[in-house]
Parts: structure tokens; sequence; C-alpha cells
């Protein structure tokens, strides 16, 4: 006969030692939905809190979905705490209204919701305890498995993070509801939970019973499979974040040969521990061998809305691709600066015709006499083409941006100086062979650009 009691609070002392839950703590909040699991926890860390010399408080939410069925739980929450003198808050929420506003599923603002909850309770000497258990660390896994985790995903619930522990993660479901059994402790019992409409339920009614006929240990083994890919994910991660840090060269930018030279296992960590510092969002499988692919071909490939990867002259760079943000063509006239979007561009008339000319000086040099009509500023349009002055062909300006290693971001906005036969001069490019100076030419501009922004 199963002593469902002694296996319940030897499993929890063991995941408490293990992980040193307790560790600085002298606190211990409760997320207390009144279900077997958490009336288990409760029960165990309430018997364990006199020796362990910790203060024990719960927290039971009401989503506000399941009209009187939430009321009975939040009402069986409060006596059952009361019963034990623990002090219990409540927490009341428009979930469905809630999730409608920031975008996200109701189990995505229900766990949202939850841990603000828990976190309000919180100070920096408070651990969270959830009732998670071995069967939801098994739904979990094998949820993330279907849709296509990484080593990280198949490592399932983590026993702690941060402040918030999982003290029943080495209890099966089949256990914790025999504890409370043996020990006549009543819980409540969500609805939804026993639906197949959600897919972690599928998983939890259909997926694990069938694979409990091939392998009554299923649950069991899964977690034991966690704990080796867990070995297997801070391995990795341990490399990437040292790898990280040796090829960075500056903010979000990255050296492609180093990176190159890592098993694609940590190379794959790298590229996502890079993205995370550039920005909120995360980055799926394709987005990775995506990114991969650009390490070898160069080029550059959109992640999401605005966010880019580029890798050009052996540099991996993140950047925001901000909207161009057009400029109505701009006369020219006569020397003087001019302001033209986030660039200032100045004309000066050149009087220093001796050959110590500086190279940076002499690519934007115009021989005033050779161009056509008037000079105007402009961004680049469809179409546009250009022949630097020391080569023989006209490109494209992408292809010339390309060759002249222009940020992609910044193509877009670049102040072109034209006349009415074409571009004359190109910010950071330099002129145009049509209008450069010669040995005699006597009526001769200068032009500078800056970035003011």
């Amino acid at each position: 006969m199963n002593n469902f009691t002694k296996i319940v609070k030897n499993k929890v002392l063991s995941a408490l030692n293990d992980y040193s839950m307790l560790c600085d703590t002298d606190k211990i909040i409760v997320g207390f939905s009144g279900g077997a699991d958490s009336v288990c926890l409760l029960s165990v860390l309430n018997d364990l809190s006199a020796d362990n010399r910790f203060f024990l408080e719960a927290v039971h939410v009401n989503h506000g979905i399941r009209g009187d069925e939430a009321k009975r739980d939040e009402d069986f929450a409060v006596a059952f705490c009361n019963k034990y003198s623990i002090p219990v808050y409540v927490e009341h929420f428009d979930c469905t209204k809630e999730a409608k506003k920031s975008r996200e599923s109701l189990e995505e603002c229900g766990r949202r919701l939850r841990y603000r909850a828990f976190s309000a309770l919180c100070d920096c000497k408070t651990k969270i305890a959830t009732a998670h258990n071995s069967n939801d660390n098994a739904e979990t896994v094998l949820f993330n498995l279907v849709r296509g985790a990484s080593v990280k995903g198949l490592c399932g619930i983590p026993p702690v993070r941060d402040n918030i522990i999982r003290p029943l993660i080495y209890c099966s479901r089949e256990e914790i509801e025999g504890y409370c059994e043996e020990n006549k402790l009543k819980y409540v019992t969500d609805s939804t939970n026993l639906l197949d409409d959600y897919s972690r339920n599928k998983i939890r009614h259909i997926v694990i019973p069938a694979l409990e006929e091939i392998n009554n240990a299923t649950v069991s083994n899964v977690t034991n499979f966690c704990s080796n890919a867990k070995d297997v994910y801070d391995y990795i991660n341990i490399q990437a974040q040292n790898f990280l840090q040796e090829s960075l060269i500056c903010e979000h930018t990255y050296d492609v040969p180093k990176l190159k030279t890592l098993h694609r296992a940590v190379l794959s960590e790298v590229i996502i521990k890079a993205y995370s510092c550039f920005s909120s969002n995360s980055l799926d499988r394709s987005k990775i061998n995506l990114i991969i692919d650009l390490l070898s071909t160069g080029g550059r490939c959109q992640i999401y809305g605005e966010e880019f990867a580029e890798v050009i002259k052996g540099k991996l760079r993140f950047f925001i691709k901000t909207d161009a943000s057009y400029q109505e063509k701009q006369l020219v006239e006569g020397c003087g600066e001019y302001s033209f979007g986030e660039y200032s561009v100045k004309i000066s008339k050149f009087t220093d015709c001796s050959n110590n000319i500086e190279r940076k000086v002499l690519d934007n040099l115009i021989d005033c006499d050779k161009i056509s009509g008037k000079l105007f500023l402009k961004t680049r349009e469809e179409g546009d083409t250009f022949r630097l002055y020391k080569r023989n062909v006209s490109k494209s300006l992408k292809k010339l941006f390309n060759e002249c290693s222009v940020p992609v971001e910044q193509r877009d906005s670049l102040p072109l100086l034209c006349d009415d036969e074409g571009i004359v001069w190109i910010y950071s490019v330099g002129v145009c062979a049509r209008c450069h100076i010669t040995e005699s030419s006597s009526n001769i501009i200068c032009v500078k650009g800056e970035n003011n922004g």
C-alpha cells in the first residue's frame, strides 16, 4: 500500500534541498488556486514552516472568467486558509478584458496577472511557490517539442527561477491526489481542466495516457530527460556567453570570423543572446537559421518589422531600419550650409590647387563649369545610377552602396547633390566622373557632409 504522505513529503524535501529553495528566505507566498496541487503544496509547506523558520502566506487570484465556479473556488480558498490560520490575499481581475487589450491569449494573460499579484507581496527575502508537478513538467516538454523547441525548451519547467520555487516538481499528480486523500484534504476542480479544447489539455488527457500505455514510467522518464537536457543547455549557455563577449566588436555588432568557428549549437545560442541584447522579441528556429546563413553569404534579412540583421565586411550587425523620411528636393543656391533631414551639406569655394590635396578632399571637389543647370539636394529614387570619378562604369546606387559599405539603414536618407543631368555627389561616396576636377579646372567647389543624427 502506498504511503503518499511520506512519498510527497520526502520528494518535497529533496526538491527544497537539491535546489536550495529555502536559502536566504523568511517568507513563502503560495499561489493557491484551491486545486489538488496547491492544496497539497500549502499543506506540506505549512507542516514544514515551523522547523524551517519561514512565514507562510497564500494568494488566490480570481480571473473573472468562470462566473459562479470562480466564486466557489475563491470561497473555498479563503475558508481553507482560515481553517489552518494561513493569511490569504484575494485578487480580482477581468482577464478577458485585459487579454483583449494586451492581445494575449487568456492563458498568457492569466499567468502574467497571477505573477503580478504574487510579486506585489514580495520583498527581497520572499519566495513565490507554485504547485507545478512532474506531470505539468512532462506536458510542458511535449508541448514545447511539438512547437519546435530548442534544447532550452526541452529543459521543462525550471524548479527555481529567480525568486519562484516549485517544491512539488518531483511529485506526480497521482501522488499529490493520494496525499490529499490520505490527509482528508478537500480541493476544487477547475472545469476547464477537464476539457480537451485546449492544446495542453489534449496532451494531458490524450497524449500522456497513450504514452503511459507504452511505458507507465513516462512522466518520471521525462523528468530525468529534463535533467539531462538542462545539463547540456547549461554547458551550451556558458560557452555561448563567453563567445558572445569575445566576438563583440561594438554595440550590436559581432565578429563573423570568430562566430564561424563555433559549433552550430553554441552559435545558435550566441545569436539568440546577441539578438536579446538588441530586441525584446524572441527568435524562432527559422530566423536563427536565416542569420546563420548570412554569416556565409553576407547581405541582410528582415527579422521583425523594422528589425534587421546584416553581414558585411566580416561583421554581423543588428539594426533598426526606420521608415525613409522622404525629403523634398532642395535647391542649392551658391555656397553655404544646407540642412537636409538629419544631415547638413556645406558647399564652399575651393582655391588650393596644389599637388598636396588630401584624397578625402579630392573625392569631394566639383568643377562648377561642368554642372548642367541648377544644383539641388534629394534622396535616392528608383533607377538612380552613378559613375564615381575614379571608376569606369556607371552602377545602380544599390550596387555602389554595397561596394562602399554604406550602412543599409542610411541609404534611403543620404543626401545626393544633383544637377539637370543626374547625380553629381553622394554623401560618404564622392563626386561623379562627369563633374570631377581636372588640371584645367578653375571654378571649383568643395562639398562636405555631416550626419547630425
